[in-house]
């Protein structure tokens, strides 16, 4: 196996390749070819350590190059410039035996420092560990009420891309990435008015006409130079420019916050030349109001996501206090109550800080090895009641790909979780909990509607989940912050109706009831950030939102726990 790392110009360093041996023959191959392409961009000398070691296996060719491409692996390695004499010998750049064998002491005593290092970390780790054990104390005193509650689950195969992905990133894929987008989207819209939408490529036939009905996604937006709006979208054959005045938007019958890639409808009147539409109305798939949607019987959901396990900043001790809350450690009657009725716990991504998310990222890691971030994971959840059972979807910071949609947690992550009464969805997913369908979305477009949409607010989530459902869309504009797989079905389309929509992502707790629909942002386990700080984000950990799916929309059916407190909210 050495032999084959010393070809590609690769050593390794002793955990690394204690870490390599227990890797299966498909996977140690699958890195060497990684990294074999990897060296055709930066060909520097290698030795893989352990942190390089997770940057290869758990994330893509794509990332690896955008972060590392031009990394300088001498100076990482010794922590100074390391000048290496140049020669050229078959176009390739090497380095000679003295200079190796120099790089290689110097590298050797660096293992050896964070080895001492590693026997540190270790012993820490089996102090969490027993600490963690401890947790799980159930109060025998307590009427477990939901022990007795069947559990009624149902993953909506067709919302979840988890073993469906087919996309490669060719301009195919995109293509029909955005045709199934319009064709879905344009359904919605239709139903909406109880009309068929007039092809674009036909509506310069139209001359003159109104009450003319159009579809389509928009593909450019600008101002003209008297303040009026001209939207342009397009079909599968044509586009078509449509005219929203400034009167018309400044008293809101017609919208100010179009977002490109969007799929909207207007009905407006045609022009003398047949290539504008004068819009009257902007026909956007919102979601239909309703009453909420209740359960049967009384039960109460959890909603988590953010942990970041792993991470310095993870509030072990809070987070360490909601699990005994979850075995029955409470301080008054109303806690009890609420808590012998919780049968359900959903985890919208997120669950550890991950490894390699970001340069420079171990320096912010107590936890350093991605496998143990989720082994410790897996251990508090673990300590929770067996009759709750936890559904688990991603995040950008889990090991899975970062574009969305996510699939679930791969394999070998998941049998870390040896539990019955754990489901693994994929980010996006719907699933029917006790009768009311839940849709998990992880909320990393969140960063990209805050920033065109004026509603929409960090410190009130709920005003961007609103935003969401109105345009039927998780992450409405490609080439944001948010990075989209093309799909050939986009599972960021909200096909069907929800009764509850949980995210994640921004670390702000919020909770609203969108008509009809119960909008939850749970907020984190993890304290203010650095870059948090920097942005001027304030988050609020160790806040959970606490659902009596009974009673939705009526009053007393919301709650939250705060930091030890349970507080019933109005």
């Amino acid at each position: 196996m050495i032999e084959n790392f010393l070809e590609v110009e690769v050593l390794l360093s002793p955990n690394a390749y204690r870490r390599i041996k227990n890797l299966g023959r498909d996977e140690v191959d699958e890195l060497i070819n990684k990294i074999k392409k990897f060296k055709n961009t930066n060909d520097k000398f290698i030795l893989l350590d352990e942190h390089f070691l997770d940057v290869f296996l758990n994330h893509d060719l794509d990332w690896i190059l955008n972060e590392y491409g031009s990394f300088d692996f001498i100076a990482y390695y010794t922590g100074e410039k390391f000048e290496i004499k140049k020669e050229v010998k078959e176009e390739k750049k090497v380095v000679d035996d003295a200079e190796r064998e120099e790089l290689i002491k110097k590298i050797l005593l660096k293992e050896e420092e964070k080895k001492k290092e590693e026997e540190r970390k270790k012993s820490e780790r089996e102090k969490r560990i027993s600490e963690i054990r401890g947790l799980k104390s159930i109060n025998t005193n307590i009427k477990w009420y939901a022990k007795d509650i069947d559990t009624r689950i149902r993953v909506y195969d067709d919302s979840d891309v988890s073993g469906k992905s087919t996309c490669e990133g060719t301009i195919a894929d995109f293509i029909k990435y955005f045709t199934d987008r319009y064709e879905r989207v344009k359904k919605l819209i239709e139903r909406k008015v109880q009309r068929r939408a007039y092809p674009l490529s036909e509506v310069w036939k139209r001359k003159r006409e109104d009450n003319i009905f159009i579809v389509g996604i928009v593909s450019d937006i600008n101002t003209t130079k008297n303040g009026h709006k001209l939207v342009e979208i397009e079909d599968e054959k044509a586009s078509f420019t449509v005219l929203l005045t400034k009167e018309k938007i400044a008293n809101g019958e017609l919208p100010d916050d179009i977002l490109l890639d969007e799929v909207i409808g207007f009905i407006g009147t045609i022009n003398d030349k047949g290539n504008l539409m004068f819009a009257d109305t902007a026909v956007r798939p919102d979601i239909t109001p309703k009453e909420p949607n209740r359960t049967d019987e009384q039960v109460y959901a959890v909603f988590l996501s953010d942990i970041h396990v792993g991470s310095y900043e993870f509030m072990k001790d809070t987070f360490n206090k909601f699990i005994e809350f979850l075995n029955g450690n409470v301080n008054n009657g109303v806690e009890e109550k609420v808590v012998s009725r919780i049968k359900y716990i959903s985890i919208s991504g997120d669950l550890v800080d991950g490894v390699g998310i970001y340069p420079g990222q171990e320096e912010d890691l107590y936890e350093i090895d991605i496998m143990s971030q989720y082994e410790e994971i897996a251990l508090y959840l673990e300590q929770i009641p067996e009759h709750i059972h936890i559904i688990i979807s991603p995040g950008n910071h889990d090991a899975v790909r970062p574009a969305e949609p996510q699939p679930k947690l791969p394999e070998k992550i998941a049998k870390l979780f040896n539990m019955d009464n754990v489901t693994f969805v994929g980010n996006p997913a719907i699933v029917n909990v006790h009768g009311l369908d839940f849709l998990l979305y992880h909320g990393r477009s969140f960063d990209d509607i805050v920033g065109q949409v004026p509603s929409a607010k960090y410190t009130e989530p709920s005003t961007i989940m609103k935003e969401l459902l109105k345009r039927r869309l998780l992450c409405p504009t490609y080439g944001g912050r948010c990075p989209i797989a093309p799909e050939h079905k986009d599972y960021l389309v909200i096909e069907k109706d929800i009764d509850v929509f949980h995210t994640g992502h921004i670390h702000i707790n919020g909770y609203g009831i969108y008509k009809g629909v119960a909008m939850v942002n749970s907020g984190t386990f993890q304290e203010q950030t650095a870059f948090q700080k920097k942005m001027g984000i304030k988050p609020t950990p160790g806040i959970v939102p606490i659902l009596d799916l009974s009673k939705i929309g009526m009053n007393g059916h919301y709650l939250e726990w705060n930091n030890g407190k349970l507080i019933v909210k109005e």
